[in-house]
This record gives C-alpha cells, structure tokens and sequence, in this order.
C-alpha cells in the first residue's frame, strides 16, 4: 500500500508577502483617488478591487494569530470595510450613469426623452458629490496612518501565533467558503428572491478572492473558481447592475417608457440567471470535488 504523504506546510511568511503586495496596490488605489478631483470610474473600481483583496488576506491572517492580535486587528478591518462601502456606493451610481447611457432616449417621446436626459444629469452630479465626500474620508484616515497601522498587523515583531501553516488555514477556508456558495445555491435555487441571489452572488466573489489569494500564496495546490461558478458570478453581477438601478429609480421616472425597458432586460437576465441554476446544480461543484481528491484537501 502507498503511504500518504504528509501535508505540506507553508509559512506565514508567504502570506506576508502577498499581504505587502496588495497593501502596496491599495495605497497606490486610495492616492490616485485622492489627488484626482474628479477620479474615474476605473480608479474607483481598482480601489474597491483592492480593498476586497486586502481584506480576504486579513480574514486568513487573522486565522494565524493568536486572540490577543485578532483583537488588535478587528477594529481595522471594520474601518477598511467602511471604505469598501462608501466605495461601493458611488460605483453602484456609476454603474447606473453607464446603463443609463445605454437607453436610447430617441426612441421615446420628447417629454420621456427628457426626463431621461434631467435624470442622467441628476445622477451625475450625485456622483461628483459621492466622490467629494470620498476624497474627503480617505483623506482623512489617510492622515490618521489607517494603513500603516494596518500593516502594522503583520510586521510587528511582538506577533504572538496560534498557528504557522498557512496552507491548513487555506483549505479550511476554502472548505467554509464553498460550504457558504453551496447553501446560499440551494437557498436560491429553492426561493430565488433578490436578496438570496445577491447574497450567492457575494458568496461567488468572495470564493473567486480567496481562491486567486491562495493561487499566489501556494501555487502548488492553486484551485481557481471552476468555469460554471465564474459564469454565474458574471451573470449574477449583471443582474445585480439592473436591480441597483430599477430599485432606486426616481419616482418621477418610474413609469417611462424606458423604464419599463429596463425591466424587460431584467426580467430577461433574471430569467438566464433562474434557468443556469435550475440545470446547472448538479455541476457547479463537480470540478471542484475533484481537484479536492487529487490533493487531499
């Protein structure tokens, strides 16, 4: 009979590596915000990358330490999670200017193309607001060292460990996370309301974040998200696009012609969504179950 070999350890040392590397990718992000009056839509989406990236590293971090600096490190994570939200809102608002440009108000009357016009505007300048206020907060906890105190976490050299195997702390995560995406699959499968599919659609990215983290930390048993999942996660995020802006839409434009338009399409996307998790159950894991016997994870 063959012997099992031992799991192989890895160190938290190449945790810290990634760690520093995306650290340095978040401070580049929240300084092009910064020093840009109007920053683009594409610096706002990198930032918001970055910050979830940043925090996926810390959640594994955090699983290393021992109480005493899980604690120290909490609060942190809360005040990059604030950042990732503020984040989040303005691109929700972009992401609507963008769908919205899409809608061709020529095809409507001219009182509803106008109305479509003054809500673009409106939209518009709601989101130089949302940037203003966001250059202001990142600036401020800038001057206040949240990242190098964040950093601090991983580098001060009074780090007390509960544990030193970065690859078990992986796969114990892995196995929580797929363990999520499959409950929050079925929840939605069963009753597929907005919320239960946006939660499965967070679950997804979620899965994606730590499985691209752990591919970095330890190639050798790098997992990435299987295709079926990663498809859904797109379709899921369109989704979620349409349900921002319908649900947020203003009274006075929410019986136009093209916002019924909008409905259409989601209905549409809604309908793709339903149908991929109806015939596709059965092999959105199939994949991953065998990469986790190869590897004994």
């Amino acid at each position: 009979m063959a012997r099992t070999r031992p799991a192989r350890a890895v160190p938290p040392a190449a945790l810290v590596r990634e760690l520093d590397r995306v650290y340095r990718n978040v401070e580049t992000a929240i300084d092009a915000v910064i020093d840009r009056p109007h920053p683009s839509a594409g610096a706002l989406h990198r930032l918001h990358r970055e910050l979830r990236r940043l925090r996926t590293g810390l959640t594994l971090w955090a699983r290393l330490l021992a109480r005493r600096d899980r604690e120290r490190l909490a609060p942190l994570d809360g005040r990059l999670k604030r950042l990732a939200r503020l984040v989040g809102r303005i691109r929700d608002r972009d992401i609507a200017i963008d769908l919205l440009a899409h809608v061709d108000g020529t095809s409507w009357g001219p009182e509803e193309a106008e109305r479509l016009a003054r809500y673009r505007t409106r939209l518009r300048d709601d989101a130089r607001t949302g940037r203003e206020l966001l250059r202001a907060f990142l600036r401020a906890e800038r001057d206040a060292g949240l990242l190098p105190q964040v950093r601090a976490q991983w580098t001060r050299p009074d780090l007390a460990f509960r544990s030193a195997d970065v690859r078990a702390v992986i796969v114990r995560a892995k196995g929580r996370g797929e363990a999520r995406v499959r409950e929050a699959h079925r929840e939605a499968r069963h009753k597929p309301s907005t919320r239960r599919l946006h939660r499965l659609r967070i679950r997804v990215r979620g899965l994606r974040h730590l499985g691209e983290l752990a591919g970095t930390v330890d190639p050798v048993d790098a997992r990435p998200l299987s295709a079926p999942l990663r498809r859904l996660q797109v379709e899921l995020g369109r989704l979620h696009d349409l349900d921002v802006v319908i649900d947020h839409l203003a009274p006075e434009v929410e019986g136009t012609a093209w916002a019924e338009a909008l409905r259409d399409e989601r209905r549409r996307r809604r309908d793709a969504v339903l149908a991929a998790l109806a015939g596709k159950g059965g092999t959105l894991w199939a994949a991953a179950r065998a990469r986790s016997k190869a590897t004994g994870a």
